[in-house]
C-alpha cells in the first residue's frame, strides 16, 4: 500500500472501530447499518483531493452559504417570518465553533462525499426550544421497528458530540438524490463518480511528475534479472546524475542488464488539456454544476453566459436548497411517534439574491411592485440595506383599477383599504377635507337630480338604475382623492325619502 493508501487507511481506521462498537441490535429493532470498508471510505476520502470535485463542490456551497435563512409561520396573511423562533436563533449562530455558512459548506461536502450528513439538534430541557446545531462526525446507526414506524439514530462521541441517540425530530438529515437503499441513505456522489475522479487526480499527478522530472526522456528500463535495492539504488543514482538541464545531452550507459524502451506517444499527442477537460465535464455533470461557474468556458462565453447564471439558480442550487429546507421539517414539526404533527412553522432560504438583476433593472422591478400595491418601499428599502423613512411602511394603494362585478360595473369601496389611504400614505400633498368640500356641490346636484326621478316615477328599479347611471361617476371621482361613497346606501336614502313624502 502507498503513502497515499497509509493515509486513507488510517483516516478509515477510528471510523471503522468506532461503527462496530456502536451498533444497536435488539429483539424490536431493526439494524440498518451497513458494513464499512477501508476501501470505500478511501475511495470517497480520495474525492477530497480532486481539484475538479473540489471545485464544482465549491460552487455550489458558496453559492447557498450566503443564502438568508429564515423560520416561517403560516399566517392568516401570509408567511410571516419568526426571528424569535429557537431554531431561527440557532440558524444565526449554530454552535461556538461555526457560523450558518460553515454548517452549511461542512454539510453538503459530507454528504456528497459520503451520501449523507447528519446534524444533530441539541433543544433546551426547560423550554423545548432548539438552542444548537451540531455536525456528526461518526458513523451514525439507524434502526427502525416495522411494526410501529418508530425509528432511532444513534451514534458515538466525535469531536461535537458524546455519545447520542434520538428520533427523528432530534437529527436533521441530509441525502443526495441517488437513494438505492429505499430512501434510507443517500448514495454517495463520489463513489459513483470514482472512476472520473480517480481520473482527475492521476492527470494532476501527471503534471506534477512532468514538472519533478528532469531525465529528459520518455521510456522505460525493463530487466529478465532481479534486481537487488542496492542495484535499485544505484540505476536511482545514475538516472539524477544526468537529469537537469545540465545534463540534457549526457549520454546514459544502463548496465545490471538493464535495456532502455522508448515510449512512441509524445507529450504533444496527448492532448492532455482536452483530457482534463473532458474529465471536468463528466465531474460537473455528476454535481450538477456548469463548467461556467468553475471557470472552465473558453474565450467569452465566461463572460457571456448570461443565462447560465439562471440555470445555476434552477438547476443546481434550489433543489440543493428544498432538500436542506424539507431536511429541518421534523424538528419543527416533532417526531411522529411522540405525537408530532404537521405545525405551522416551515424553514425558508431565500434565492432572490442569486437572481438580482443590474441597479436599473432591480429599480424598475421595485417601482411595479409598489405602484401595483404588492410590496411597501420599506421591504425594499431593507431588502436593499437603504434607510427607511417614516411612511414608507404602508403599501400604496393603486386608484386607476377598480374590481368589476359580475355586469362589469366598478365596485367601489366603502372606506379605504386598511393600512393605506387612497394617494398612497398620506403626504401626497392633497386636502382630503377640502376636496369633500369641492365637490359637494357636485354630489347634491347629482342627487337632486335622483330625488326628481324618484317622484315621478316612484322607487323603482328603472329608477334605480338612473340614480347609478348618474352617481357612480361622482363616486369615482371622489374615490381619486380619497373619499369615499356608500352607493347603495345613497340610493336607499333617496329611494326612502321619496316614501316617506
Amino acid at each position: 500500500m502507498g503513502r497515499l493508501g497509509k493515509y486513507l487507511a488510517d483516516k478509515a481506521r477510528p471510523y471503522l472501530v468506532q461503527d462496530s462498537m456502536e451498533r444497536i441490535d435488539t429483539m424490536h429493532l431493526l439494524d440498518l447499518e451497513e458494513p464499512t470498508y477501508v476501501r470505500r471510505y478511501a475511495s470517497r476520502y480520495g474525492a477530497m483531493m480532486s481539484s475538479d470535485f473540489i471545485a464544482c463542490e465549491t460552487a455550489k456551497i458558496r453559492a447557498i452559504r450566503q443564502l438568508p435563512v429564515h423560520v416561517m409561520r403560516k399566517g392568516d396573511l401570509g408567511p410571516e417570518k419568526q426571528p424569535y423562533h429557537g431554531l431561527a436563533r440557532a440558524f444565526h449562530r449554530p454552535n461556538a465553533l461555526m457560523s450558518w455558512g460553515d454548517l452549511m459548506s461542512w454539510a453538503i461536502l459530507h454528504r456528497d462525499v459520503f451520501g449523507t450528513a447528519y446534524i444533530k439538534v441539541y433543544t433546551d430541557p426547560m423550554t423545548g426550544y432548539v438552542r444548537e446545531l451540531r455536525p456528526v462526525t461518526a458513523p451514525v446507526s439507524i434502526s427502525y421497528d416495522r411494526s410501529s414506524g418508530i425509528v432511532v439514530y444513534s451514534a458515538g462521541q466525535d469531536t461535537y458530540n458524546e455519545a447520542w441517540s434520538c428520533r427523528e425530530d432530534g437529527v436533521v438529515v441530509l441525502k443526495t438524490d441517488i437513494l438505492e437503499d429505499g430512501g434510507v441513505r443517500g448514495e454517495s456522489i463520489a463513489r459513483k463518480a470514482a472512476g472520473d475522479i480517480g481520473l482527475s487526480i492521476e492527470l494532476n499527478d501527471f503534471y506534477r511528475s512532468l514538472l519533478d522530472n528532469g531525465n529528459h526522456f520518455q521510456g522505460y528500463l525493463e530487466t529478465d534479472s532481479e534486481l537487488e535495492p542496492s542495484d535499485i539504488e544505484a540505476v536511482r543514482a545514475s538516472l539524477e546524475g544526468t537529469s537537469g538541464v545540465d545534463g540534457a545531452g549526457a549520454i546514459r550507459i544502463f548496465d545490471r542488464g538493464l535495456k532502455y524502451h522508448d515510449v512512441s506517444a509524445q507529450l504533444a499527442d496527448m492532448d492532455l488539456v482536452d483530457q482534463e477537460r473532458f474529465v471536468l465535464e463528466k465531474i460537473c455533470r455528476a454535481c450538477h454544476v456548469d463548467k461556467h461557474h468553475v471557470y472552465a468556458d473558453e474565450g467569452a462565453a465566461a463572460t457571456t453566459a448570461t443565462g447560465a447564471d439562471i440555470d445555476f439558480v434552477k438547476q443546481t442550487v434550489l433543489p440543493e436548497v428544498t432538500s436542506i429546507e424539507k431536511a429541518f421539517q421534523p424538528v419543527l414539526d416533532g417526531a411522529a411517534s411522540l405525537g408530532g404533527s404537521m405545525s405551522q412553522f416551515y424553514v425558508k432560504m431565500s434565492v432572490e439574491g442569486l437572481l438580482r438583476g443590474d441597479f436599473a433593472t432591480r429599480v424598475e422591478a421595485y417601482r411595479t411592485l409598489v405602484y401595483a400595491g404588492i410590496r411597501k418601499r420599506s421591504d425594499i428599502c431593507e431588502s436593499e440595506e437603504w434607510k427607511v423613512y417614516p411612511g414608507q411602511d404602508r403599501l400604496m394603494q393603486p386608484t386607476a383599477y377598480y374590481t368589476l362585478d359580475d355586469d362589469g360595473n366598478p365596485v367601489l369601496p366603502a372606506e379605504p383599504t386598511a393600512g393605506t389611504s387612497g394617494q398612497s400614505d398620506g403626504l401626497s400633498g392633497i386636502d382630503e377635507k377640502k376636496m369633500a368640500d369641492a365637490l359637494g356641490p357636485l354630489v347634491e346636484d347629482a342627487a337632486e337630480r335622483v330625488r326628481k326621478r324618484v317622484e315621478r316615477d316612484g322607487p323603482t328599479g328603472k329608477t334605480r338604475a338612473f340614480a347609478h347611471t348618474v352617481l357612480d361617476p361622482v363616486a369615482l371621482a371622489a374615490a381619486q382623492v380619497g373619499v369615499y361613497m356608500d352607493l347603495e346606501e345613497t340610493i336607499d336614502e333617496l329611494m326612502g325619502a321619496c316614501n316617506e313624502k
